[in-house]
């Protein structure tokens, strides 16, 4: 296995089980049919620890799959509880008895001459090594993200709904006879919508590719005690994670926090450095933006931020310390500086800003949370009690004032926190073939029922006096 991103396995994923719906062929031989029962588990496992990972649940539960809660959904709300409805449906999903369950390595190791077992199989290890990358990267956005959460929602939707079409066949034959289930309140048609709506909504609400490259975190040297504060930006495709480093180091810090000892949240000569290498990044950006139609849309978002930091830029040209300490967070200096003189590198030697439109995306969003903690800590440096920044404009005759409410910095960088975060569905960007593919095939395959529903609404009884058509 050469591949390691999410993205791809889950691609090979919904690549088998597409062609296990299209197929509807079982085995007859008991050995295959075994080792399909156990791929199967092998399945609901990965989906049931990428739910655990997404935080829907504060512990997972041990392999005898206690019962799941059951929910009473209505129609009223229901994209509210989508994310729990769904955490429901996968633990109430029949399960091996545990004393049949057998290692992974039993029957996720030798291949079957089987089609239909060999689907399952690579089903099985696709799906694990997705869950096994998103648990063990070295970031996860998606744990408090909700763009990119529902990124993944959307993949554990789909991939569930294939599931539940998949057991309805081997139920039909006896093959789930014997495995344990919860009572649970929803038949499959009412699970079939509850994990097709999640899955739509998810698709509107993902405004994060980033689960797509992740990896698996490599084990660090036990010897290296080396920390590397800044980002370091070689490439177009490293600014997105050196702009998100940046914001890291300009979120301003609680009163409550423990480690705040009423220290700056950021100094004059930082605030000035970072409005005004933004400035300039934004305008970069933007004009890489507008070179792709797919992008063209960023270009405008980009241009905002500038039209911002361009009027904030003189407004604190004139601020200045009380106390002229050292800069609180030297990182945001070191950070910001690759960042400048990385791209005016880029320039110097032609080197265009080419991203693809979800990196695009990425850096957008990182953007936003570098002006957002841009324009919070110095609001809140200016206001507070005991602030240790001032206007040192030369206009005021008795010498450095206090800047206070409602004044036309104030509303500036209010009007910079209160910018609104990219919105548009990653979708656009990015939409997987083979989990495109998948979710077509489900729009398309009915759920076996003795009798077919009618198009036709019930008629309306008719009151007395009322008007006839």
């Amino acid at each position: 296995m050469t591949v390691t991103t999410y993205g791809e396995h889950s691609e090979n994923a919904a690549q088998e089980l597409n062609a296990l719906i299209r197929d509807d062929v079982l085995p007859s031989d008991e050995q295959a049919v075994d080792q399909l029962l156990h791929c199967r588990e092998a399945v609901v496992d990965a989906l049931r620890q990428r739910l655990y990972d997404l935080g829907q649940d504060s512990w997972y539960p041990p392999p005898d799959h206690l019962p799941a809660r059951t929910p009473k959904p209505t129609l009223a709300g229901l994209d509210d509880k989508l994310a729990s409805l769904v955490d429901n449906i996968a633990f109430a999903l029949p399960a091996l008895p545990l004393e049949e369950r057998r290692a992974q390595a039993d029957y996720l190791t030798p291949a079957s001459a089987d089609r239909t077992v060999e689907s399952w199989r690579t089903a099985a290890i696709e799906l694990l090594s997705a869950s096994h990358a998103l648990s063990t990267a070295e970031t996860q956005p998606w744990r408090t993200d909700p763009g990119a959460g529902w990124w993944v929602m959307r993949d554990v939707a789909v991939a569930l709904e294939a599931v539940l079409v998949l057991d309805s066949r081997l139920e039909e034959v006896g093959l789930l006879a014997q495995h344990h289930r919860p009572e649970f309140s929803m038949g499959l048609d009412e699970k079939r919508m509850v994990l097709s709506q999640a899955a739509r909504v998810a698709t509107w609400h993902a405004t994060s590719a980033s689960p797509e490259d992740a990896t698996p975190r490599l084990r660090q040297p036990a010897g290296s005690t080396v920390v590397e504060p800044v980002a370091l930006v070689s490439t177009p495709s490293d600014l997105a994670a050196a702009q998100q480093r940046l914001a890291g180091f300009l979120r301003p810090m609680l009163a409550s926090d423990s480690f705040y000892a009423g220290e700056p949240e950021i100094s004059a000569d930082s605030a000035r450095q970072v409005t005004a290498s933004q400035l300039y990044l934004c305008r970069a950006f933007a004009a890489a933006a507008s070179q792709s139609p797919k992008t063209a849309t960023l270009a405008a978002f980009f241009n905002e931020r500038a039209e911002v930091l361009e009027s904030l830029q003189p407004q604190i040209s004139h601020l200045a310390d009380v106390r002229a300490d050292q800069e609180p967070n030297m990182r945001r200096f070191w950070q910001q500086s690759e960042l400048t003189t990385a791209v005016a590198r880029m320039e110097d030697h032609g080197v265009a800003l080419a991203l693809q439109p979800t990196q695009m995306v990425e850096l957008a969003q990182a953007t936003h949370e570098v002006t957002h903690n841009l324009g919070k800590a110095l609001r809140r440096e200016l206001l507070r009690g005991t602030t240790n920044l001032v206007d040192a404009h030369p206009r005021h005759r008795d010498g450095p004032v206090r800047v206070g409410r409602r004044s036309r910095l104030e509303a500036t960088l209010t009007d910079l926190v209160n910018m609104p975060a990219p919105s548009e569905p990653i979708a656009r960007f990015s939409n997987p073939l083979q989990r495109a593919a998948l979710q077509q095939t489900l729009n398309l395959t009915p759920t076996a029922s003795s009798r077919t529903p009618m198009p036709f609404p019930a008629a309306r009884s008719t009151t007395y006096g009322a008007p006839a058509f």
